[in-house]
């Protein structure tokens, strides 16, 4: 398969939310309240998803609603709050180490939301984000402005993500974004001048039209300005979504691992180092701490219309369609004021699930003294077969107390981790419709 190019869809959970199935509200209650009674003084991370966007763009399968009325986003915090209120008694006594405002485009709240929300946390956790050592924020560039970042910054947001996607106007205009590349450049500049510890780029390989000159221009410009992170996204494609409506369904493998190659290759010679297959950082303050400190199994807490949480004994979600945006709000609306919670179901874990999930998410660079304390086995235990497979080609290397790919395994990651996907996950994969 890989002397064929052959790829995979970016594996950044397991299992694959295609994996998760409806349950009931007592099996998921008891999962959550086990997980967080386990290690009570343990940290967290919580997400918070705000789903207005100014419109969908075409590649999003993600939960979003192009709407922005001021009077339903404030609707939507004080919703939002009160399912935060449902999760504070399990996290009143634990340190959070990351917050991030996901969506959507949280960056369409107003200073004043924004503060609202942050007081929200402040009265029902007890938290004060100026403690929290990452408080990062999705950003869409055409909602940039100076006075508006500098108040968000001093509201206590440190990291900033801005969804640049490509840097070439057409390729903007086939996302559906109403702007040209001036636009996000901009925005960049403005979010660095106003002197964010951590502003992130992201690009995406693989969209329509795309020809490899274009997307090194893209990359180069990223590179020229110099955020200290920038990730690089495969394409993903999906049913139900603006690409797949006009007949955008397929990839070509070895076109795609060229413009891989392409970005990998800029950035270290620009002195940043490979962080994961899509990500790269430099400096004291580049990365994305929430996202390894998921990938490391400590819990993360989703708030909000179509949030996901990743816990000890489940993953679970809230409800969220791509086919209904609008009334999928609706039905948050509706099961946070009956319930508390937003939750709609998961998938609940088994000792063998967690093992697969740390090797899933940690391959790239797994401690084997973590993962032994961790779970109380050592990796060649269960999985020997696809270790030593993966030694014999090259691909897995073992050194220093620590299993680490190499750069062709890294280059491959999607496609080898699904080595270590269970027999259950596999058959839930091959029969999940996307009708959602």
């Amino acid at each position: 398969m890989l002397d064929r190019e052959v790829r995979a869809d970016y594996a950044y959970m397991y299992p694959p939310r295609q994996a998760y199935s409806p349950l009931t509200d007592d099996d998921m209650t008891r999962a959550v309240n086990a997980s967080l009674n386990r290690q009570p003084g343990s940290p967290v991370n919580l997400y918070l998803h705000f789903p207005f966007c100014e419109q969908i763009c075409g590649f999003c399968n993600l939960y979003a609603v192009a709407a922005r009325d001021g009077e339903l986003v404030d609707t939507y915090i004080t919703t939002l709050l009160r399912e935060l209120a449902h999760w504070a008694p399990l996290l009143s006594r634990r340190p959070v180490a990351t917050l991030y405002f996901g969506g959507g485009t949280p960056s369409l709240l107003t200073p004043a939301q924004l503060e609202r929300v942050l007081n929200g946390l402040q009265d029902v956790l007890g938290l004060d984000a100026s403690t929290v050592p990452e408080v990062a924020m999705e950003v869409s560039p055409s909602t940039v402005e100076h006075d508006k970042f500098r108040a968000y910054r001093t509201l206590g947001i440190n990291r900033v993500n801005l969804g640049f996607q490509s840097l070439q106007d057409t390729e903007l205009k086939g996302i559906g974004r109403a702007y040209t590349a001036h636009v996000p450049l901009d925005a960049l500049q403005t979010v660095q001048d106003v002197g964010f510890e951590n502003v992130c780029v992201d690009l995406i390989y693989g969209l329509p039209g795309q020809d490899r000159q274009a997307w090194r221009r893209s990359v180069d410009e990223v590179v020229r300005r110099g955020p200290e992170t920038v990730c690089a996204y495969a394409l993903t494609l999906r049913p139900s979504t603006g690409f797949a409506a006009r007949g955008y369904t397929e990839l070509d493998g070895p076109e795609q691992y060229a413009k891989y190659d392409y970005v990998d290759e800029q950035l270290r010679k620009a002195g940043y180092q490979q962080q994961t297959h899509v990500r790269w950082a430099r400096g004291p303050s580049g990365g994305y701490r929430q996202k390894e400190n998921h990938w490391a199994l400590q819990p993360v807490i989703g708030i909000g219309a179509g949030a996901r949480g990743y816990l000890w004994e489940c993953d679970y979600r809230n409800g969220y369609s791509v086919r209904h945006r609008m009334r999928a709000l609706r039905e948050y609306f509706d099961a946070v004021a009956r319930t508390g919670h937003g939750r709609t179901g998961g998938f609940l874990m088994t000792h063998d699930e967690r093992c697969r999930k740390a090797m899933a998410l940690g391959l790239i660079d797994l401690d084997l003294d973590w993962y032994y304390k961790t779970l109380g086995e050592q990796p060649g235990d269960r999985f020997s077969t696809e270790i030593t497979l993966l030694k014999d080609l090259e691909l897995l290397e073992e050194t220093s107390g620590r299993l680490r790919l190499t750069q062709q395994g890294i280059r491959h990651r999607d496609v080898l981790v699904q080595l270590f996907f269970s027999q259950p996950v596999k058959q839930r994969l091959a029969q999940f419709d996307y009708d959602e």
